[in-house]
């Protein structure tokens, strides 16, 4: 959905990268993230504005490449490949499969239509993986470059990147070391692109040493095979879970029946264990959205999968079957709610005039809401009372276990003085274990009974309260 409201992750793209050149880098530096995404969106903005619509319109154009892409590296990789079964030996097939899987996947009709670098990170990984067979056909500096600069984008875009890399990079490492002219392009790629990662080095230090997820909590086994439902939409509906019933064997089938397929899955299944093995072990989140690594190159996997199924007609059905189950899916998954903002501005505006202050707690609640609402009233957020627009990660945790919600209420009275006062409350975001209640309760007690206007149950059990002018 284009048209609905931006969700928290998407306002904070859109309010980093409005943001003047001198002010960007500090605010990624408090962000926890890379440049080029925002970068992009920056210069999209200036010619494209700010609108819902116009900031997810990046996305779904790089969808667009995607697809192009995913055809090539399938059609390339039955060019070279081997295998039997229909299609088996039919470049265009192999490309058309491609990209049907990657099209018909929740996953990408969800990312596909948000103003985030997730479809950037996909594009990427498919360059890269046709930059790297161009590096195993040719020992050409053009190909090495390509390599090396497609690396180098990655891990401006998106840190994950790093457990992808690492896998391409021990995939290649015993050919390196028996000097495999291929493999030893390939790690040369490799480091240069590290290389060329080295300037934004000391910000990524920072960022993982202060910033991190503190909103995460640490993943399970569980987590890592519930993967293949993120991409089938989410869990909790059996559509979704046959969808990701048809993706799983698809792509051992693949990785089974085709040598090709096989660095595909096997570099998938990879980055996705270094992730939850670093997460598990040294904290951060392990989440559907930052598959993105690995999404692509499952995709073409499980599409060389379905041509290997035996006769004519079973490839066909199996890709038909895919599509369908997958468009269901990712219909509901695409048109759920990703924020109340919008009903939440609403009744703020039904409910007070303008002028009155719009408190939140957590301060994550803020930055879809005050987009909508804009500078009629005046917004702070917990605990710090300050501007609403973004959210400063840095030493998050720290700065919530060291907040006083007494004394912070005491200030948020006075700075309302005779207004009305209107809260916007969560209990259920990690770090702020019962803070923003009693938040609530310091303010009821200084200025009377707080009213309850709206209660959502369908998101994040945002509850929105009025409390009286002094």
């Amino acid at each position: 959905m284009l048209s609905g409201p931006l969700w928290l992750d998407e306002t904070l793209s859109v309010e980093i990268a409005r943001l003047p050149l001198p002010e960007f880098y500090g605010a990624l530096r408090q962000d926890g993230a890379p440049p080029i995404y925002y970068l992009l969106l920056k210069a999209w903005m200036a010619v494209a504005g700010t609108g819902t619509v116009a900031v997810r319109l990046p996305s779904v154009l790089l969808t667009a490449v995607a697809l192009l892409l995913a055809a090539r590296l399938g059609a390339q990789l039955v060019r070279v490949g081997s295998g039997r079964g229909a299609g088996a030996g039919d470049p265009v097939a192999g490309g058309r499969a491609a990209v049907i899987v990657l099209a018909a996947l929740p996953w990408t009709m969800r990312f596909g239509s948000e103003a985030r670098m997730y479809l950037l990170v996909v594009v990427l990984v498919l360059a890269g993986a046709l930059a790297l067979l161009a590096v195993h056909r040719s020992p050409s500096r053009r190909a090495v470059l390509g390599l090396t600069a497609a690396v180098a984008a990655l891990l401006l875009t998106h840190y994950w990147s790093l457990f992808l890399l690492a896998a391409v990079g021990l995939w290649h490492l015993p050919g390196a070391l028996r000097r495999s002219g291929p493999a030893v392009r390939v790690v040369v790629a490799l480091l240069l692109g590290g290389v060329l990662f080295l300037p934004w080095l000391p910000t990524f230090v920072f960022q993982a040493l202060h910033t991190g997820a503190p909103w995460a909590i640490a993943p399970t086994v569980l987590d890592l095979l519930r993967t293949p439902l993120f991409w089938g939409g989410g869990e909790g509906d059996l559509w979704r879970i046959v969808l990701a019933g048809l993706l799983v064997p698809l792509a051992l089938l693949g990785a089974y029946r085709r040598p090709v397929a096989r660095p595909l899955a096997g570099v998938a299944v990879a980055t996705l264990l270094l992730a939850w093995t670093q997460t598990a072990l040294l904290g951060g989140a392990y989440t559907g959205r930052y598959s993105a690594v690995a999404v692509p190159l499952v995709a073409v996997a499980v599409a060389l999968g379905a041509l290997t199924l035996p006769g004519r007609r079973l490839p066909l059905a199996a890709l038909a079957l895919l599509t369908a189950v997958g468009v269901v899916s990712g219909v509901t998954a695409a048109a759920e709610p990703r924020t109340a903002a919008a009903r939440i501005a609403s009744t703020i505006r039904a409910a007070a005039a303008p002028g009155a202050v719009v408190a939140y707690c957590p301060d994550q609640l803020a930055p879809p809401v005050q987009r909508l609402l804009g500078p009629a009233y005046e917004q702070v957020v917990y605990p710090t009372l300050g501007p609403p627009q973004r959210i400063d990660w840095v030493d998050y945790r720290e700065r919530q276990a060291a907040a006083a919600p007494t004394a912070i209420a005491r200030r948020l009275d006075a700075l309302t003085g005779s207004r009305e006062l209107l809260v916007l409350a969560s209990g259920g975001y990690r770090t702020f274990e019962g803070q923003c209640a009693q938040l609530l309760a310091s303010l009821a007690a200084l200025r009377g009974p707080a009213e309850l206007l709206f209660a959502d149950a369908d998101s994040t059990g945002e509850l929105l309260y009025r409390l009286p002018a002094r």
